[in-house]
């Protein structure tokens, strides 16, 4: 074993493995895996299996090879010697020692591999969070159950020197382990040494670590403290005020070493001590880093929240928060919050801290990111009473200077900020409504020192306030905002016209109010407002006056006239004015008088009661339950704090327990009916819910349920029924989604059978078929079932075909249903269970789980309530340990998402109640008078009343829009919250992982729902993705989802009972069993299933005639077979009602007829050609004969002589190249070009003639006047076809042969007879039937014949109910049937191999005749060459002409002693055509000897011309 397992080997034995990994499978992976675990003698397999732990392998072998490896080394952790201890072991000789080296080696080797797949970016997210959570459980299992900080220490070292995004593994940490004490204790420890370490290399902060690195190693830092401050972030600091029990990740916790006392490391004070101190540690060491400047502001725009509330000492602080504050600009303003806090909480002194405030105001302020906090903190910073007149006046007047240049929303935060300054700061309000007269001299005071008109003597740019001058300036520029141009500037400066030192009667602004303001808001605010309708009056001319004369008969109007200093009064009807009343004193008193009425209004608008009473309803001692009574009582004390919402009234709720009893909280809820409650939240129950709503609609009282869930609690039938939370249509749509993600078409629901269980299955059911799935049993558990029940319930689902169960149950009897699933075998491989959001918000409420329920509930998927992470989210999460303390609850549990929509239901209700008295809604009831009826009894039905202003809360509530803990609060037109989503999560180990997301806007997604909204909805089948699972059975491979039942029935499989062509189906009344070519295919399909079908064949017909296989797969329908096997074709009607397997073989329809020997005629060899052809193809014979006789004529002596021999040499030449004969030879260049084209168009020319009359004389030898379906459609000849086959119905309907025209055949001798007899004498013209049938039965008649084409296409296959997966799964073993070839050896048992050899082809009843287009190119070419050769010719002979006729004139003209003679143009063409017809051997002689005779010339001219005359006439009578 030593030697087996000694690093030497081992080496080998992995390098040997990593050559040959690539080839590995995913089921060799898994074999090496048992075998590891199996027994040390496959030791070696574990460095194999490392070498698989890489992001670049195969998904499903890297996760096998980790998982494997995971229980391998978990086992062995405790005797995993160190690393220090292994190196000395190496070279020891005893066997256990060195495997322990080896084995420690190959530790180090696998932590280094889930470092890197949990660090690395391109890692699966599967890969990466499953590796995360091993090494995680190595870190848990340290030495002696402590917590393993050395390998944390290189994991955290990886990811902060990573250089790439790490945003992925930050969020599990964060997410799943950053609630650990212990785990949060460590990695503030080894972040305070790496960030030590990094600090020697980047060192300084503030101001000069504003910088931008150029090299790389600067880049690296940079990059390292990004991460660093990213790890800062996600691990969130814990609650470090409150004396609580920590969770601890580890068995031991924090305790170090040497610690002898157990409780000193375990107590919550020490915890609380130590966190605080390397929380501080960690903190104080990044900040010494040169952070960049993203980082920096990042920094500075949290650390006043998250990190100074947590540290030891926050004071130590001082120094970053004054070298920030003293850099300027963005960054003193973000750092003035920490600053701020320091200076008010921890007594830190600031000299010049109102100067650097003073500096930063200036217009950028107003439009940075960060305004809403600065301008916040400057409100608090000038509140106190210790800031002088001076100071506060030059803020007030630097702040009114501002005005004059920031947008609207600035403007109204300056007015607010300003307002504040004079109400805290009395003795500065002279600035508001001071005038210097211009003739002041007195110097006694500041404020009458003399100035000139127009100047101003405030200096704003000036640093010091205290030397700005303001207490001599007044705030001018806010007189001039009166005329802003923004209405709602222009109306709010108003508020400055009040006498402010009066604080009694007057409040401060807050500045909250105002802060975040924009033009947007500024522009949302002034559409919202309320306009008062004028009154439009319409006159003929323009009027001049407000009112006419007219219109007040007996009253005096004042008209003043601005001409100098002089009045004047009009009066009318001659009264005196003394004792008439004036109209100006009357719209004085109607001003006083409406005054007074819009004050009266107003205070009983403003009228709120001091407390205001809510019920609620629901069961405390529930998964629930529990959450939703600390949730609630949470909101309430956040209402009551806050004092923008309910001011002056406080908001009480009443909570009840419903104990899980319908009938108890039916009892409470009338209770609350007495109470004269204005609104209910509850009942948790959706069968409460529908009893309690009917009494709600009655009484008008709304009713606000967050847990409620049943789709048909809907709107329609409960109007005062309010669904906080998502409805379960939703929930069961993503269900469905899910289900048609992974290709299932049958599920089994468990469910309890309530109105919560039915209504939610049946709006599955729903869901379902809209994806055309189906639910294939409906397993209904009764409320409060016993275990025995249960168990008898999933027996019978454990029979059924469908392995995808859906439970739909509450926690207590889900829980007790899965439990007992694990026992009966039925969470292993190849099930699937899917479990509605009831296990989701069961798991994230439970701390810790029992051993048995983490066993059984492995692999399943969940749903979770998908929630945005708001801000109060996290702060509800951060304080919920706290806040379950003070409730007093024994058992501790953590919120799930029902909390939160708890917490936002009660803000809910506070939102709408503010709105109800802002509107003026008043509470009152009244007696419901249908109670009078009723008389008698102990009931007090009298007492219960109607809310009278139920409606308009009503209404007020559907109308709410807020962010709450949640995320948006908003109902949509069907009174559901908008934007439903859904997380999918898979339950590994003893946690959970997402796997992706639902939305009703884009469907399934691993990106986040609010990633998704910003973009277009796209439900497209492609974009439909989710992570990877890890089903039942810890295996990563899908499950096929269904099985063949369990029930002990067979399949009953229909059969046809034939009687023709029994190849293909026949049975055998002897032995009682079914054979043919379909039922061999079948048996063989079966064959190749990984699972055992049962079946029996039934047949179907009465054995006299073929059956119809219309009705035959209608049985199907009928459930009164299984499936159908045989001979049936696959067509369109059948595939609308059954589902089909891939067909086995092809068919279709085609066209059987008599026909006919055809005998060939004496003249079949002209046939051929075309009558054309043979013209033009004779035409080209001559016109190449003459061209070649043109070229050779002249020098060629066998295109010479008389004109009868070259006539007769021609034709024979021409045509004798059509058999390559010909013997006159060609001397010519052009005319060897001439020919060889010519005879290559002849090579072709023939061959085609050859072919053609060769297909005339022994292809086409039958014929018949059908060719075929279209002529046979168009006869009215009758038709045959095969009796049960659908082309009766393919001839009727499609296409529209008459009834009377088809006859039915049942046998091939029916076949032959009919088409013997004709349709004269009986019979039919031909038969229409399917091609496997035609081929059978042309094999013993080969007299009859196919014609014309095919024209349908289709094949065979075998039938099954709709949706079902043994199709599929048949259609995959057809598929490999073909491929391996078995299904051809079957066809050749049954079908015979002369069946390939005497398939009909179709016949060419009419052979056309070959066309002269067909050889127009040849032709084309041939002419183009004769033109071209001929114009060649015709050129060199005249040249030639030419030279001739100029010797011979020259000749002529020495002789006659220069005398000239003209020639006719006659003789001149007689001489061409003379010399062109000349051989040009005896022209070249002829010219010589007249040369030669004109130099001899010695005597008497005459006598010279007449011997050239005899000469040249003896050569032209040779030449002829």
């Amino acid at each position: 074993m030593a030697k087996s397992s000694s690093p030497t080997a081992s080496a080998s034995g992995t390098k040997k493995r990593k050559s040959k990994s690539g080839a590995l499978t995913h089921e060799e992976v898994k074999s090496l895996g048992h075998e590891l675990l199996s027994s040390r003698t496959h030791l070696n397999h574990a460095p194999t299996l490392l070498a698989l732990l890489s992001p670049s392998a195969p998904l499903k072998i890297a996760l096998e090879a980790l998982i494997s490896l995971q229980s391998f080394f978990e086992p062995l952790l405790p005797s995993i010697p160190s690393s220090s201890a292994a190196a000395a072991e190496v070279a020891s000789s005893d066997p256990e020692l060195v495997f322990g080296a080896w084995l420690r080696q190959r530790f180090d080797e696998f932590v280094a591999a889930l470092i890197e797949l949990s660090v690395l970016p391109h890692s699966d997210d599967t890969i990466r969070e499953v590796a995360f959570d091993a090494f995680m459980n190595f870190v848990k299992l340290g030495k002696d159950g402590r917590f393993h900080s050395a390998i944390y220490h290189k994991f955290l070292h990886a990811v902060v020197h990573a250089t790439d995004s790490i945003d992925p593994l930050l969020e599990l940490l964060g997410s799943k382990y950053s609630k650990y004490a212990d785990v949060c204790y460590f990695t503030y420890t080894s972040l305070d040494k790496i960030t030590n370490s990094l600090g020697s290399q980047t060192t300084g902060s503030g101001k000069d670590g504003l910088q931008n690195g150029d090299d790389s190693s600067e880049d690296r830092s940079i990059s390292c403290i990004h991460n660093i401050y990213n790890i800062l972030v996600h691990i969130p600091a814990l609650d470090f005020k409150k004396e609580t029990k920590f969770d601890m990740w580890s068995t031991v916790g924090i305790s170090l070493k040497g610690e002898k006392n157990s409780f000193e490391g375990s107590s919550a004070t020490h915890i609380n001590k130590r966190l605080k101190v390397k929380f501080t540690k960690a903190w104080l060491a990044f900040l010494k880093l040169a952070l960049p400047l993203d980082v920096y502001k990042e920094v500075l725009a949290t650390i006043h929240q998250n990190v100074i509330p947590s540290m030891s000492n926050p004071a130590i602080l001082c120094d970053f928060f004054t070298r920030s504050y003293d850099i300027g600009g963005v960054i003193s303003v973000m750092a003035l919050s920490g600053l701020f806090i320091l200076m008010t909480q921890h007594n830190l002194e600031y000299p010049k801290f109102y100067d650097k405030l003073y500096a930063l105001l200036t217009p950028a302020v107003f439009m940075a990111k960060h305004r809403s906090v600065f301008l916040q903190l400057l409100d608090a910073c000038l509140k106190s009473s210790y800031v002088s007149a001076h100071l506060a006046a030059s803020f007030a007047k630097r702040l009114s200077r501002l005005a004059l240049s920031v947008p609207p929303a600035g403007a109204l935060i300056i007015i607010a900020l300003i307002h504040n300054l004079l109400r805290r700061h009395p003795s500065i309000n002279f600035l508001v409504h001071w005038e210097v007269p211009q003739d002041d001299t007195n110097t006694s005071g500041e404020a009458s020192h003399p100035k000139k008109v127009g100047a101003d003597p405030f200096n704003n740019e000036v640093t010091d306030p205290t030397k700005s001058g303001a207490m001599r300036s007044s705030l001018w520029e806010i007189d001039t905002l009166r005329h802003h141009y923004t209405p709602a500037v222009s109306r709010f400066v108003a508020s400055l016209e009040n006498d402010l030192t009066v604080r009694a009667k007057t409040t401060e602004m807050k500045i909250t109010d105002f802060s975040s303001g924009s033009y947007a808001t500024v522009f949302r605010d002034e559409v919202r407002r309320r306009i008062k309708q004028v009154p439009l009056a319409f006159y003929r001319t323009t009027p001049t006056s407000l009112f006419q004369e007219s219109d007040f008969p007996g009253w005096t109007f004042e008209q003043a006239s601005v001409l100098g200093n002089e009045n004047s009064t009009v009066e009318t009807g001659g009264a005196s004015p003394a004792k008439r009343p004036t109209m100006k004193s009357a719209l004085h008193f109607w001003g006083i008088f409406s005054c007074l009425c819009s004050y009266a209004i107003s205070k009983n608008i403003d009228a709120r009661p001091d407390t205001v009473s809510i019920g609620a309803l629901f069961t405390f001692n529930s998964t629930i339950g529990r959450v939703a009574k600390i949730a609630m009582a949470a909101a309430v004390g956040d209402i009551n704090n806050d004092s923008s919402i309910l001011p002056g009234t406080k908001l009480v709720v009443q909570m009840r327990d419903s104990n899980c009893s319908g009938f108890v909280g039916i009892v409470q809820a009338l209770q609350f009916m007495e109470k004269d409650t204005i609104a209910i939240i509850g009942p948790q129950s959706s069968v409460l819910a529908h009893v309690v709503s009917h009494v709600a609609n009655e009484l008008q009282v709304p009713m606000l349920s967050f847990a409620a869930t049943d789709p048909t609690l809907t709107p329609l039938q409960f109007p005062f029924f309010v669904r906080t939370t998502h409805s379960d249509h939703f929930q069961m749509a993503s269900v469905a989604d899910i289900v048609n993600y992974y290709g299932w078409k049958q599920v089994t629901a468990i469910y309890i059978d309530d109105d919560y269980g039915r209504n939610g299955i049946s709006s599955l059911d729903d869901e379902l078929a809209k994806r055309r799935s189906k639910i294939l049993y409906k397993a209904a558990v009764r409320p409060g079932a016993k275990k025995s029940e249960m168990a008898t319930v999933l027996v019978r689902v454990a029979m059924m075909e469908s392995r995808v169960l859906i439970l739909h149950a509450n926690p207590d009897s889900g829980i007790a249903l899965l439990l007992l699933a694990r026992n009966l075998g039925m969470t292993s491989s190849g099930y699937v269970w899917i479990a509605t959001d009831w296990l989701g918000s069961f798991l994230d409420s439970s701390p810790h789980l029992d051993i048995d329920l983490v066993n059984a509930v492995q692999g399943v998927l969940t749903l979770r309530q998908h929630t945005e992470n708001t801000r109060k989210k996290s702060m509800l999460a951060s304080k919920w340990s706290a806040l379950v303390k003070r409730d007093n609850v024994d058992s501790r549990f953590l919120i799930n998402s029902y909390g939160l929509y708890a917490y936002d239901t009660v803000w809910m209700i506070a939102h709408a109640l503010d709105a109800f008295f802002s509107r003026g809604g008043n509470i009152s009831f009244s007696i419901y008078p249908k109670l009078r009826e009723i008389a008698g009894g102990g009931l007090h039905l009298g007492a219960m009343t109607v809310f009278d202003e139920g409606k308009l809360l009503l209404e007020i509530i559907r109308q709410i829009n807020f962010t709450g803990a949640t995320g948006l609060v908003k109902f949509d037109s069907d009174g559901n919250l908008i934007q439903p989503a859904y997380d999918i999560v898979n339950i590994l180990g003893s946690g959970s992982r997402t796997i992706g997301y639902w939305s009703n806007y884009s469907g399934l997604s691993t990106a986040s729902p609010e990633t998704l909204y910003m973009k277009s909805a796209n439900r497209l089948r492609e974009n439909q993705k989710l992570g990877l699972v890890i089903w039942p059975g810890e295996t990563v491979t899908r499950p096929r989802g269904w099985v063949f039942p369990n029930n002990g029935n067979e399949l009953r499989i229909g059969v046809p009972h034939r009687v023709s062509f029994r190849q293909f189906v026949s049975a055998d009344n002897i032995t009682d069993t079914v054979r043919g070519f379909c039922i061999d295919v079948f048996v063989a399909a079966t064959n190749l299933l990984q699972y055992p079908v049962p079946y029996k064949f039934m047949m179907f017909g009465n054995g006299s005639e073929n059956p119809s296989y219309t009705q035959l797969i209608n049985k199907i329908q009928t459930n009164e077979f299984d499936a159908v096997v045989g001979d049936i074709a696959i067509v369109t009607n059948r595939t609308r009602v059954v589902d089909f397997t891939q067909p086995y073989i092809e068919s279709g329809l085609v066209v059987l007829t008599s026909v006919k020997k055809h005998s060939s005629s004496g003249w079949s060899f002209l046939q051929p050609f075309t009558i054309r052809m043979w013209g033009v193809t004779g035409l080209f014979f001559l016109i190449i004969g003459t061209v070649v006789w043109l070229l050779e004529h002249r020098i060629n002596d066998d295109f010479r002589g008389p004109p009868v021999k070259q006539i007769i040499t021609v034709f024979w030449f021409s045509f004798s190249t059509l058999f390559f004969a010909h013997r006159e030879d060609t001397r010519s260049t052009l005319g060897r070009f001439v020919i060889i084209i010519w005879l290559f168009v002849v090579l072709i020319i023939q061959s085609s003639y050859t072919a053609s009359l060769t297909s005339i004389l022994t292809v086409q030898q039958l014929t018949s006047p059908i060719t075929g379906i279209d002529s046979l459609v168009a006869s009215d000849e009758p038709i045959g076809f095969q009796v049960g086959s659908f082309a009766e119905n393919y001839l009727l309907q499609e296409l529209g042969v008459s009834k009377s025209r088809l006859r039915a055949l049942g046998n091939p001798d029916e076949y032959k007879r009919a088409l013997d007899l004709g349709p004269g004498n009986g019979g039919v013209m031909a038969i229409v039937d399917e091609r496997p049938y035609i081929e059978l039965f042309l094999l013993e008649h080969p007299k009859f014949a196919v014609v014309g084409s095919e024209f349908t296409k289709s094949g065979w296959g075998f039938a099954f109910p709709r949706d079902s997966p043994l199709a599929v799964d048949l259609s995959t073993a057809i598929l490999e049937l073909s491929e391996n070839g078995d299904l051809q050896r079957i066809h050749e048992k049954w079908l015979n191999n002369r069946m390939t050899e005497s398939q009909s082809q179709t016949n060419d009843l009419e052979s056309d005749s070959l066309q002269v287009y067909s050889f127009s190119g040849l032709f084309l070419i041939c002419g183009v060459a004769c033109v071209i050769t001929l114009a060649i010719h015709a050129g060199v002979l005249v040249h030639k002409y030419c030279e001739h006729a100029a010797s011979s004139q020259q000749a002529a003209l020495s002789s006659t002693d220069g005398s000239s003679r003209s020639s006719s143009s006659r003789s001149r063409l007689q001489a061409f055509l003379s010399f062109a017809d000349r051989r040009e051997i005896d022209t070249r002689r002829a010219s010589k000897e007249k040369a030669a005779a004109l130099a001899g010339v010695g005597g008497d001219s005459v006598g010279g011309v007449s011997a050239v005359s005899s000469t040249t006439s003896v050569s032209t009578t040779t030449s002829c």
